[in-house]
Parts: structure tokens; sequence; C-alpha cells
């Protein structure tokens, strides 16, 4: 027998060496090779492209358009996202924002398209069906950010250190599972370093009690900029998107919305403007709408009162320099004093770390974070920390207003806002219809903000009829389209830029990385004189006007005289193609300068104004008007008084 089983054995090792080496013998010697995928000729770069339609132009439209199909009130996120949504669904959409695009929630984020961890563990702990939910939705549209807009979106690995062994099987299955949830759309598989691997790659942790460190895999994006780019992208297809209108009114005849009165915050000039569906994507403001939606005559109350659907909760972040996180990987805290997680990711060539959670009864127009909450985050940044953590090392922190929501129905005015915690709430959206016809879509987060949109657009085409074309429209197309920048956008077209214009690696990246494909347009105003390469901290030097810096030969200054790649090139190009129309617009939120470091960004201000003032035809009163609102932002924006004399900076 044994004999027998000696043989059937033999025979079958022969056939399986037979076949490998057959195998092998096809693979290296008799199949022609694949031909590299070696990208000799690129597509040409775009260096010249359509001016899009001007603010006057946009503004034109909106008195020539009897009605259109659809006003979205809310330049964020949602707002914006939900006029993508719509227009590429062939309706004629006009989105009103009051402040400038991303200009509150939606750039004051964690700078994170993800699933979310902490949701995961939660659903499995508490049997949470929801949470569940929420998070393998987020894990979806996470993989449809990083497709759709691939210069703003990147895939970031992410440690969570392990200071316990019986933690490390613990973490690392929590990670596989969100591996396995993500299904097709996982970004790369879970892993875990050792101590000593983890003190190579992060020598600026504290390895003294680190067991391991068990690294999954999110994705981070630049919020504003992807913002910024969801309007210019609805711009694109049809839609007219304005920042500075504001509005006052809701039309109503016969108890249903037919419209808004708006105003513009720039002249004072008022519209009345029909649709036939109004949608409120306000996000921490959403309770504003719907009080004027309550009232006959769609006017605000006189008396502000306390938000209903909106559970308002402030989250603070801050900005250190890069050597307090490895450049290419972060940190998840995942027990913090509070317990809350916080994160420590690297973020446009700095360390972005937060957030807190503070409970508010009202939502303010500008939160500012507090001391005490700049603080609380460098304290839990200090555990993982071998050198002191200086609070002279902030570069930047701000506060935001985190959109969590309840159905307004089941709330009866006066109820506290702050009644409960936060941190129990799903982070999920919710769309609601009102009597009049105001559609109202709120809360999520930014990772899911396609899915909202899709969602609102859905519920328009279902409950409003855009006379008899319903069945014309197109089905939802966001999930094919390219965002604007990153049709033809390869993750090394830094390498192009610096062939084809000789500028340095850190510019390069940096355009290549926040405008996509669009960066030749930058890069063909940079090469145009020397003037628009300067830094924009030189912009209104005396010695540097454009007339002087073109007719001097000598003239060697370039963006390297400035700690921050950003240059007189790049705010022309906001002014032409990206809708500013304050010095703020460029520095917060066109470029994220006053987020990664607003102490550069104070002493760029009467650069810029001095540039913007020449475009626009400012006069004096104007001009000091921007200057002051300016520094007064960039100024409360966390900077150390020990580090920077804000006061010089201060416009009497």
């Amino acid at each position: 027998m044994s004999r027998f089983f000696k043989s059937v054995f033999g025979k079958a090792t022969l056939a399986t060496t037979a076949v490998v080496g057959g195998g092998i013998i096809y693979l290296d010697f008799i199949k022609p090779p694949v031909s590299p995928n070696l990208q000799n000729s690129y597509k040409p770069l775009r260096k010249k492209l359509e001016t899009p339609p001007s603010r006057e132009q946009l503004l034109e439209k909106v008195k020539a358009t009897p009605k259109f199909d659809v006003i979205v009130v809310g330049g964020g996120a949602t707002g914006t996202g939900t006029a993508v949504d719509a227009a590429t669904r062939g309706l004629n959409v006009c989105l009103l924002e009051k402040n400038d695009f991303a200009s509150g929630t939606s750039s004051k984020s964690t700078k994170m398209a993800h699933g979310g961890v902490r949701y995961l563990e939660k659903a499995i702990f508490q049997l949470s069906k929801a949470q569940l939910d929420l998070v393998i939705e987020a894990l979806n549209e996470r993989g449809n950010m990083l497709r759709t807009a691939p210069h703003l979106c990147s895939v970031l690995p992410i440690m969570i250190p392990v200071y316990k062994w019986w933690q490390v099987p613990y973490f690392f299955i929590g990670c596989k599972m969100y591996d396995w949830f993500a299904g097709h759309q996982n970004l790369r598989n879970s892993t875990v370093f050792s101590r000593e691997m983890t003190s190579a790659i992060a020598p600026m942790m504290d390895d003294s009690n680190l067991k391991a460190t068990c690294v999954y895999h999110d994705g981070t994006f630049n919020d504003a900029r992807m913002n910024a780019t969801l309007a210019i992208t609805a711009i694109d297809n049809g839609a007219t998107v304005l920042n500075y209108m504001e509005v006052l009114q809701l039309l109503k005849e016969d108890g249903k919305l037919i419209g808004v009165r708006a105003k513009n915050r720039e002249t004072g000039e008022e519209f009345n403007i029909k649709a036939t569906a109004t949608v409120n994507a306000t996000g921490p403001f959403a309770d504003k709408l719907l009080e004027m939606d309550e009232d006959p005559l769609g006017l605000p109350p006189k008396k502000p009162e306390a938000p209903r659907m909106v559970v308002p909760s402030s989250g603070v972040h801050v900005v250190l320099p890069e050597y307090y996180c490895p450049r290419d990987m972060g940190l998840l805290d995942p027990s913090t004093a509070d317990g809350r997680v916080m994160f420590f990711l690297p973020w446009q060539g700095k360390v972005l770390a937060g957030t807190t959670d503070t409970p508010l009864k009202s939502v303010p127009e500008n939160p500012i974070p507090l001391e005490e909450e700049i603080q609380d985050i460098l304290k839990e940044l200090q555990k993982y920390i071998v050198f002191p953590v200086e609070r002279e090392d902030v570069l930047s922190a701000w506060s935001g207003i985190r959109p969590l929501v309840r159905d307004p129905a089941t709330v009866p005015k006066g109820t506290d806002p702050t009644a409960g915690s936060t941190q129990g709430l799903v982070r999920s959206h919710l769309i609601t219809k009102s009597p009049t016809g105001l559609l109202t879509i709120s809360g999520g987060k930014w990772t899911t903000y396609r899915e909202m949109a899709q969602e609102t657009v859905d519920t328009l085409v279902k409950d409003y009829n855009f006379d008899g074309r319903n069945k014309q429209l197109l089905p939802c197309q966001t999930n094919k389209i390219i965002l604007a920048g990153g049709e033809d956008y390869s993750k090394n077209y830094s390498a192009r830029l610096i062939h084809e214009y000789k500028i340095p690696l850190k510019l390069a990246k940096h355009l290549s990385h926040n405008y996509g494909s669009r960066s030749a347009l930058i890069l063909e105003l940079y090469t145009q004189s020397d003037f628009n390469k300067l830094p924009i901290t030189l912009a209104a030097t005396k010695n540097f006007h454009p007339s002087e810096s073109e007719a001097s030969s000598e003239n060697n200054l370039s963006y390297q005289s400035f700690d921050e790649p950003f240059t007189i090139a790049e705010l022309k190009y906001s002014l032409k193609y990206e809708y500013i129309r304050t010095p703020a617009d460029f520095l917060a939120r066109r470029t994220r300068l006053a987020f990664l470091n607003a102490r550069q960004a104070l002493t760029a201000v009467d650069g810029v104004v001095e540039i913007m003032k020449q475009e626009f035809n400012w006069d004096d009163e104007t001009t000091a008007k921007l200057t002051k609102e300016a520094k007064e932002y960039i100024g409360q924006m966390g900077i150390s008084p020990k580090r920077f004399d804000v006061e010089q900076f201060t416009v009497q």
C-alpha cells in the first residue's frame, strides 16, 4: 500500500514539476513580452483655456432668466455638489452663496476622505446597522473622490500605535475589517509594523513602551480647493454659480415657494430669482432658512432662535511644522482623554492635528478656536512625541462647525441644542421637504458629499415637475465625470511641469497637486514676467512694480525667497478663472496659506490687496475695508503672540 502511495505521489510530483517547468519556459522564452507601459508621448499640456463667464455675465444671466429649474442656497461641499449633479443631468441651476465657496465648515475639515474607523468600532460593539451603513457608504464614496479628483485626493497610510500586546490583534482585526467592508474599493491592505520599523519611519515618536503599530489606509484631500473645483465644474456644465449673494427672503405664492430675493453683497443690488424648486444646502445654517420658510412672508425671525435641525459642535484643528509627523504617513490616537479619536496627519507639507468636540448653543458666523482647545490638542500630541511640543510651533488654528442633524419635526421649539453628547450621533445626512416645497439637505460629511447631492437631485426629479421634462433628464452623471483639473492628470504630473518649465520641485508639486492639468495655465503666466514669479508677499513692495520688474534683467527673485510656493502668477490665475472677490478668498481658500501658515499669510495681505485693487478698481475705502477684514480673519487663526506680533498688521 505504501508503495502504491509512493508511486502515485511520485507521478504527481513529476506532473507538477512538468507543468511548472513548462509554464516557466512558455512565460520566459515563448510568450512575447508585453509592450512596456511607458508614456513616451503625453497629451500636450493644457496651456490655453476658454475664459469662463465673468461674475458680471453670471449676474446678467440671472436677470435674463425668467425661471430657473433649481435654486441651490449654499456654496459648501453639498451645495456645489448638488449644482454639479443637477447641471450635468440637464437642469438649469442657480447657486447662491452668502460668502465665498467653502468659507464655512467645508474649508475646516480634517482633510480626510474616509469611512471612519471609529464608526466601524461603534457599529460592531453597539450592533448598530446605521453606523455600519455609514461606514460602507463613506468607503464607497472615498473611492469616488479619489477617482473623480485625482489631483486633489491621494492615499494616506495611517498608523495606530499599540502599547499592549493583547491590543495588537484587536486593532489589526479592526483594520482588516475596514479593508473588507471597502470591498473592491479597498485602497491597500492593512499591515503591522514592528517597533523598530515604526521608529525608522517616525523617529519623532516616543517608542519607549511601543509594542507595534497597525497601519491602515484612507484618503486625504484639499477640502477648500475641492469645493472651488466643484463650483467651477458646475459653471463649466452650464450652472449659474455666484458667491457673495445673500438670500434675504423666500418668495411665496399661495403658500408655496417660488424663488428667493437675493442681494449682491458687493453692490447692494437686489434680485427676485424664481425657480421650480429651492434647495437649502446651508450646512450648519440650515435652521436659518427653515425659520424663514416658516414665516408667511418668507422673512427671517426678528429674534434669533435656537437651532432645531442642526446640533452644533465646534471642532478645532491646528497646523504644525512638518517635523511633527512622518512626511507620508499619519497617526491616529484611538483613545484621547475625552474618549474621542484624534488625528495627526501630513497635509500640504505641514502637519494637521485635531479635532476637538465642543457643543454650542448657536452657530457663529466665524467660529474662533479657543486657547484651551489648542492646548488640548498639543497635550494629546505630546503623548507621542519625544521632543517638547511648543505652543509657538502652531502655524495656524481654526474652528469649524460640524453639521450634525436631527429631524426638526421631532424637536420642539426652545429645545437646548447642547443637551447630550454629540459623540453618539451618527454622522449621516437628512433630506426633508417642508409644506412650502423647500427641500433641505444637511448633515453627512465631506466624503459623502456626492451621494448626498445625488439623493437630493433624485428627490427633485421625483417630487417636482420641471415643465414635463423629468423623463428627458439624464440619470446621475457624477460617478463618471472628472472634476476640473483632473482630466489627463497623472501622479507624476509634477515631473512634466519641471521638464516643460524648468521650475523647482516644490513649486511643481504644489501646482500639480492643487490644480492638476490646469497647472500649465498658471505657469504660462509665471513665465510671462519676473514680476509674476515673485512670491505674493512682495507684490506690494515699492521696488517691484510690474514695469520695473520686467525692465530689470538683474532681478533673480523667485518664490524661493518666500517659505511657501504661492506666486503672483497663481493670484492672477485665481482672478481670471476662480471667482475670488476678496483677499481672504485667495489666501484662505483658493490657496491654503492662511490655514498652513497664518503668520506668512498676514505678511502677504498687502501684496494681494495691491494686485486685486488694480484688477477691480477698488477705491481707497473699499481697499481699506477688505484689507482690515482679511487681517482680522487671519489674525484670529491661532497665531502665538510670543512668536508674532499680530497688532502690527492690524489696520486702524
